[in-house]
């Protein structure tokens, strides 16, 4: 039998140079050419803790009754939905033999780790771009990636969100391709006091200094994830079978309570 898990097991950061502070954790999801989201759960110290503790104690139930699934498997949105990758698992015959209802399992498993992450009381928070292949004809000159351009419409809503409470954000978000890039554009954005657009923002709650990390290590990003691929699929995808759209309709439910706003969608 598995030992129950510790709180903490997994890491969360490093602490800031500062006292009290908050932590988003960031992450992507999209459908390639119509739509690229950035999400960001935003933690207290102890939400952290709780919900990396509520994660592992999800997997260490599920290993107890299916040890075919590993204890330190990733939570991911879309593999564990449609039970793909690591999660292909889930389209094995359990390990003693018996028939299972796979797909139940999966979703299962998905709506208890939505339920651990939404009860610890995090602020959840969602922008993107839709149709994000229109980006280069409209802006020919030094087109950002769409990944530039949602970080920027979520950290200003982390921003707002962490000045009118009068605390200040570490961001650690999963390793991205020009990851460099997309913390320089903040940091400008920082020195001019202001980002760009039709309603720009001082993002300066945000610490500068960003950590980029395996998504592996830790489980917040991966509740980011789970939370942030509800969301894309709720208002992304048409044409689902009815099972699945209805089981994204009860995640949604669950998810939705932590969620700031209804989520900002730039159309370029």
């Amino acid at each position: 039998m598995p030992q129950a898990p510790e709180v903490g097991s997994l890491t969360w950061g490093r602490p800031c140079d500062h006292g009290e502070v908050l932590y988003a954790y960031i992450d992507e999801s999209y459908i390639e050419g119509q739509v690229y989201l950035v999400g960001a759960l935003v933690l207290t110290r102890n939400q952290v803790d709780s919900v990396t503790f509520g994660l592992e104690e999800v997997l260490w139930r599920t290993n107890h009754s299916h040890p075919e699934i590993p204890l330190d498997i990733e939570f991911h949105g879309q593999q564990l939905f449609q039970r793909s990758d690591e999660w292909a698992v889930l389209r094995q015959r359990a390990a003693d033999g018996r028939v299972v209802d796979r797909a139940k399992l999966g979703y299962s498993i998905y709506r208890r780790a939505v339920g651990k992450v939404a009860r610890t009381g995090g602020k959840w928070f969602i922008a993107g771009v839709r149709r994000p292949d229109r980006i280069p004809a409209r802006y020919p000159i030094d087109p950002w990636p769409p990944h530039a351009i949602a970080l920027q419409f979520c950290l200003e809503r982390v921003s707002d969100y962490a000045a009118s409470i009068g605390e200040r954000v570490c961001v650690i978000a999963d390793n991205v391709q020009n990851q460099a890039l997309h913390e320089a554009h903040m940091r400008v954005f920082q020195d001019r006091g202001r980002t760009m657009g039709w309603v720009p923002r001082d993002i300066n709650q945000i610490d500068r200094g960003f950590q980029w990390v395996d998504s592996r290590e830790h489980r917040p990003i991966q509740a980011c994830d789970l939370l942030t691929y509800i969301y894309l699929r709720r208002r992304f995808v048409t044409g689902s079978h009815p099972r699945p759209a209805a089981e994204i309709l009860r995640l949604r439910d669950l998810a939705v309570p932590i969620l700031q706003g209804s989520g900002y969608i730039w159309t370029p």
